[in-house]
């Protein structure tokens, strides 16, 4: 195919599915476009932000206001201290939010604004005339201020990505082309800034700061605007499904997931491996202080991101995401190596700093493909979806980042860099601190790599992860009467594919790479022969290529199976049956639960592997029916009120067109939700006891019902369809 074909099959894709998605699909090329506008708006603001962020290598705060590095690492150690408790109510309130427009789109919308306010504030403030101690105050107080606000605008932007599809290959291609989009942002910026910057009086003038970068904020928040009301949110969920996470339940289950423990090792024994970010624009603001050829560099620096968004689709299909991170991080190294022995000639080292920033934009895609996975493994692993909280989670972290922290900024101190940014311009003390710095990324580099030698979640056991989640969702959107035909459609497609897929026999490698032999082996003394002896290679090849690729399906379906078949296990048998008997004590008697049980668990025997596992269950739940019994006689002293679920339902749909409804809606909404979660959190064993008796009555009764609507289901898919291809032609038709 020519370029040419190409380029007109792009935009009749494009053109064809503009507002509807095409099939199979969930994301249309309008919603991405908005998705990308509102990533440039926070690409703008986060550059602003980095410009004022607490570190012993910022310019503005460094150079120009005069804060050493310790300094500045003492305030950022306790705007992390601080940051454990925002993080909590973070979590707390995102987690727990539930509106019509959903849980990350009122933040994305809204809390752009505050943040550059305060940025405003501060950057004009009175510098000039203030005392050592007094910016170091207004500094201080103004990063813990922003810290606050800053991860409700951006991290609900990095959120939404991760559930604007329930695919997984779409969601790759979607995060690819968003970030292409998006680059153009900090391309724009990096290109203007050090331009514009030689009018105000460069990166060591708070005018650049004042008149450049705070407007380009300004701009940022509006083009944000775009994803808060052009996107949705679609997480595979029951649509009855009601969030319900307290702090401590949900770290708990977070500690579980054994892929987010490697994403979190891998960060914190990694940490140096930016420590020679700053070199780059060091070399031309105190080397060679020509800050026109800084933009241009800068400008086709901002390329490499561009290049890497269009590759990263098609490199994660092929490697997978963690090979491709491997090799990623290999390849880091190696460039990182070479820009340790050609910093003193810029443009030499601009090549390798080039090859090395295009080889780390391929995380751009493959961190949050990488992240949304785990977070499905977490709901896949606890029934509950979470997101914010694997922030509240990351807190155990804390002090190992306080102590990271202080590395990079001792030794800036210790190479002589402390109030006086100006020994930056001696060449041999800018030298020897750039090859310190390298050798720091290098060990950061290497040190990253060990932890994902271990990371085993592939694109196909995500996949069975989200059929077992839509088979999970069929019941209690069926027993709520919302259950709709592409739900089934979707549902029963997954499971029937995966049976073929268990089912199917194991193929024979060995046998399959003699075949690539024997095709070698084939004669080719006429150019007919060679044809035929080509043509059989390659078919052998693909033969081999098919035979691994059904056996890594064959290794993952397993997931889907286990869950259908999961009530047939004899241990989950004792388990439904014990649920029952919890569940037959009835609400009214479990305040009363004798403590003898846990005498009865204790005294079960455990000589023999299979013993030992069903006494601790045994003893795990006898202290479970304790604390509930203890809970409920302290907020249920004169017995249990169950809250109806139609009492949130109908606060959510109170008015909200005045003050006084607005604040009369939110005040029922928080009445109700405080109400479930008491009663959540007060019988957990309880309701779990409920949902395991429910699950295995559904999975035996239910879902043969609601197999025998798949007909019609995929009758009614297939004719909306239909319905869209025509409406969707007419359309092109009128253009």
């Amino acid at each position: 195919m020519n370029i040419k074909d190409m380029a007109v099959g792009v935009v009749k894709e494009v053109t064809s599915h503009w507002s509807k998605p095409g099939k199979g699909k969930f994301v249309s090329y309008k919603e991405v476009l908005n998705l990308g506008l509102g990533g440039m708006g926070q690409q703008f603001v986060m550059i602003m932000t980095a410009y004022l962020g607490l570190s012993a290598g910022n310019t503005l705060l460094g150079s120009t206001l005069g804060l050493r590095p310790m300094h500045l690492q003492y305030m950022a150690m306790v705007q992390t201290v601080l940051g454990v408790f925002f993080c909590i109510l973070r979590g707390k309130i995102v987690d727990n939010t539930r509106t019509r427009y959903g849980r990350f789109r009122p933040y994305i919308a809204l809390m752009g604004f505050p943040i550059v306010l305060l940025t405003a504030i501060f950057i004009f403030l009175p510098f000039e005339t203030m005392s050592y101690t007094s910016k170091l105050i207004a500094t201080f107080a103004f990063a813990i201020t922003v810290s606050m606000v800053s991860p409700l605008f951006t991290d609900t932007y990095n959120e939404l990505q991760t559930v604007i599809t329930p695919n997984s290959e779409e969601r790759t291609n979607v995060l690819a082309i968003n970030s292409l989009i998006y680059s153009f942002a900090p391309t724009v910026a990096y290109f203007i800034i050090p331009l514009l910057s030689q009018l105000t009086g460069g990166y060591t003038d708070i005018r650049t700061y004042r008149y450049i970068i705070v407007p380009m904020a300004v701009l940022g928040v509006s083009l944000n605007l775009f994803t808060a009301f052009g996107c949705k949110e679609r997480v595979v969920t029951s649509q009855s499904y009601v969030q319900k996470v307290g702090v401590l339940e949900g770290v708990k289950e977070i500690y579980k997931n054994k892929h987010w423990w490697l994403r979190t090792v891998a960060r914190w024994i990694g940490f140096l491996e930016g420590a020679c970010g700053v070199i780059f624009g060091w070399i031309y603001i105190y080397g060679t202080q020509d800050m026109t050829t800084y933009a241009l560099l800068n400008t086709v620096l901002g390329s490499a991101s561009g290049i890497a968004m269009v590759i990263t689709p098609s490199l994660m299909k092929r490697l997978g995401n963690r090979t491709l991170l491997l090799v990623h991080n290999s390849l880091n190294v190696l460039f990182v190596t070479m820009m340790t022995f050609t910093f003193r000639i810029p443009l030499l080292f601009f090549i390798f700093l080039y090859l090395n920033s295009l080889v780390n934009a391929l995380s751009i895609v493959y961190n949050q493909a990488m992240h949304s996975e785990v977070k499905d493994y977490q709901q896949y692993i606890s029934g509950k979806r979470m997101d914010f909280m694997f922030g509240v989670a990351g807190l155990i972290g804390t002090p190992v980042t306080m102590v990271t922290g202080m590395v990079i900024p001792y030794v800036y101190e210790c190479m002589g860099l402390t109030t006086n940014y100006d020994i930056l311009y001696d060449p041999s003390v800018r030298n020897t601190m750039f090859y310190i710095l390298c050798v720091l990324s290098i060990i950061g580099a290497i040190l990253n790599l060990i932890p994902f030698s271990f990371y085993s979640l592939s694109r196909e056991k995500h996949r069975n992860i989200i059929k077992v989640l839509r088979y999970r969702a069929l019941f209690d959107d069926y027993e709520n009467d919302c259950l709709n035909a592409e739900e089934i459609v979707l549902a029963i497609d997954g499971i029937r594919e995966g049976y073929e897929i268990f089912n199917a026999p194991m193929p024979d490698l060995k046998l399959m790479k003699a075949k690539v032999k024997e095709a070698k082996a084939l004669p080719a003394a006429t150019l007919e022969t060679k044809a035929a002896r080509n043509k059989a290679i390659r078919a052998a090849r693909k033969g081999v290529q098919a035979g691994k690729k059904l056996i890594e399906q064959k290794g993952a379906v397993s997931i889907l199976i286990d869950e259908l078949t999961k009530f047939q296990k004899p241990e989950n048998i004792r388990r439904v049956q014990r649920a029952k008997d919890l569940v037959a004590i009835g609400l009214t008697h479990l305040s009363g639960i004798n403590p003898s049980v846990l005498d009865e668990a204790k005294a079960l025997p455990s000589a023999t592997k299979e013993e030992k596992a069903l006494k601790n269950d045994e003893v795990k739940r006898a202290k479970a029916m304790l604390k509930m019994a203890k809970k409920i006689r302290k907020n249920y002293p004169d017995g249990i009120r169950e809250p109806d679920p139609e009492t949130l339902r109908k606060a959510f749909d109170m008015p909200y067109a005045t003050r006084e409804e607005s604040r009369a809606r939110a005040k029922a909404v928080k009445a109700a939700e405080k109400e479930i979660q008491l009663f959540h959190t007060t019988l957990k064993p309880y309701q779990d006891a409920q949902k395991l008796v429910r699950d295995e009555r559904v999975s035996r009764t239910i879902y043969p019902e609601i197999e025998k609507m798949y007909d019609n289901a995929r009758a009614e898919v297939e004719q909306m369809e239909q319905k869209v291809q025509k409406e969707t032609a007419a359309a092109g038709r009128e253009k």
